[in-house]
């Protein structure tokens, strides 16, 4: 015959494991109901080919220098502002394929050779001579959010020339857009517009400069 102590022993072998059941089921229950990370998404700017060429190029080439940019102008995280600006924050898990002093540079290169605004446009890593070198400083790029959702781009650009360093021209160009929703793709959509909007300005500037 089993003693007591010894069933009350095995009886609480058996049930101990059922105590832990509902405990084991509580966890189970936090863990499954976990959000999903966020995908992350990649952005980058494409400058709309000109609608026309230029009638009179540039003689002796133009290179153009990879932009500068203060601070996270430089960083590849999409920025967002609430108050006009004076505040930036950077997005999580969305960025920009490449530095936008890079990727905005790059697109330079390609909409002047498209437009035929002078006989050579190459990027300075080339060192290839050039009478004309054009410098920019990214000033804002950023979504905005709030009551009025938009986007706002502003580049400084400059021309000088190379033998010289004279300045030939300068001026920063701003496109601001409004979007009709706050989402990441509307304010990409909206600096794309800001950015074809600023490259047409300074390519009509270029043409009509005194070189």
């Amino acid at each position: 015959m089993m003693r007591p102590v010894l069933m009350r022993s095995a009886l609480m072998r058996r049930v101990r494991p059922l105590l832990l059941l509902p405990i084991l089921a509580v966890f189970a229950g936090c863990f499954s109901a976990a959000p999903p990370v966020p995908k992350e998404q990649y952005f980058r700017l494409v400058a709309t080919p000109p609608a026309a060429q230029v009638e009179r190029p540039i003689s002796g080439g133009i290179e153009i220098v990879p932009f500068a940019g203060a601070g996270v102008m430089s960083e590849r995280p999409l920025l967002f502002s609430a108050d006009g600006g004076r505040k930036l924050e950077q997005r999580n898990y969305a960025y920009w394929t490449d530095g936008p002093p890079q990727m905005l540079r790059d697109q330079l290169v390609s909409y002047l050779r498209q437009a035929g605004i002078a006989d050579r446009v190459v990027p300075s890593e080339l060192r290839v001579e050039s009478a004309y070198a054009v410098r920019g400083t990214i000033k804002r790029l950023e979504q905005l959010v709030g009551a009025a959702s938009g986007a706002v781009i502003a580049i400084e650009l400059s021309v000088l020339e190379s033998s010289s360093d004279r300045l030939i021209l300068s001026r920063v160009y701003t496109a601001e857009n409004a979007t009709t929703g706050q989402s990441i793709d509307d304010a990409v959509t909206a600096l794309n517009d800001g950015l074809d909007e600023i490259f047409a300005a300074f390519a009509g500037d270029l043409a009509a400069a005194d070189f």
